[in-house]
């Protein structure tokens, strides 16, 4: 049955780039397809490109020996059942550990690991993008341009932050990567409006909660581009794309596709 509804999503995935207006959004993928497949791993990534995702999103940090490792939290209690953190950890010893499910997971991907980001970006398909969350700071930079040397094609790579020198480094580094900042706060991306608008940012990354029209076409008559997160709901879907966002990042993205569809 689960083999069904991935074809079936795939081909409606495909039917709705040929609709007015579908081609305009695109669909990213959170931490992977991490509705059905555990977050931030291989089988996420592989499944949100099967799914027919535009992109997938994964978050990157330094291990204690500067791997670039793949996970979101500082922490490994919550994912990895066990204390102490990635950046005090050597990766030998992380890529031991089984990656726990969470209850929407499919059983078929129980025994994931944490993987390295090289991992990851050697599954990029053709006119798909890997959008890239920097969950450390700066220090990261020299490890990262050895690694997207590595693999980079032009438009299939993205990076985002909270942290907003990091992002800016990010651009500096990367000039012909988008770079986009993460915010959740409408003061603090007031307080950074003229800088972003002046600067060499592709644009912005929000929470979906802080959007609406005029905020997107604020950003826009500057050449900035807005993107959302996360959005799980149809009706809020909806409400980004009248609004004009560039993008959607999803825990399901097949599914959120075939409802906006109906």
């Amino acid at each position: 049955m689960q083999s069904i509804y991935l074809l079936v999503s795939v081909i409606v995935n495909v039917l709705m780039m040929n609709i007015t207006g579908f081609s305009q959004i695109e669909y990213v993928a959170h931490r992977g397809a991490s509705y059905l497949a555990p977050e931030n791993t291989v089988a996420s990534t592989k499944l949100a490109w099967e799914l027919g995702a535009d992109g997938a999103e994964c978050d990157i940090m330094l291990s204690k020996d500067k791997q670039i490792v793949v996970f979101h939290d500082g922490k490994m209690e919550r994912l990895l059942g066990i204390s102490g953190s990635i950046a005090e950890t050597d990766y030998r010893d992380i890529k031991e550990l089984t990656i726990k499910l969470k209850d929407s997971n499919l059983s078929k991907y129980e025994g994931q690991h944490v993987p390295l980001l090289k991992d990851l970006l050697a599954t990029i398909p053709e006119s798909r993008t890997l959008v890239i969350e920097i969950k450390c700071g700066v220090e990261i930079m020299p490890y990262l341009k050895k690694e997207i040397k590595k693999y980079w094609k032009k438009g299939q790579i993205a990076f985002i932050a909270f942290d907003y020198a990091t992002i800016v480094e990010a651009k500096k580094t990367f000039k012909d990567i988008p770079c986009y900042y993460l915010s959740s706060n409408l003061e603090d991306l007031e307080a950074r409006f003229t800088d972003i608008s002046q600067g060499d940012l592709d644009g912005v990354d929000l929470n979906h909660k802080i959007i609406n029209k005029e905020l997107v076409d604020k950003f826009a008559e500057k050449g900035k581009k807005v993107w959302c997160w996360t959005v799980n709901d149809p009706a809020v879907a909806q409400k980004m794309i009248s609004a004009g966002v560039g993008s959607i990042t999803t825990d399901r993205p097949a599914w959120l596709k075939d409802q906006i569809a109906k």
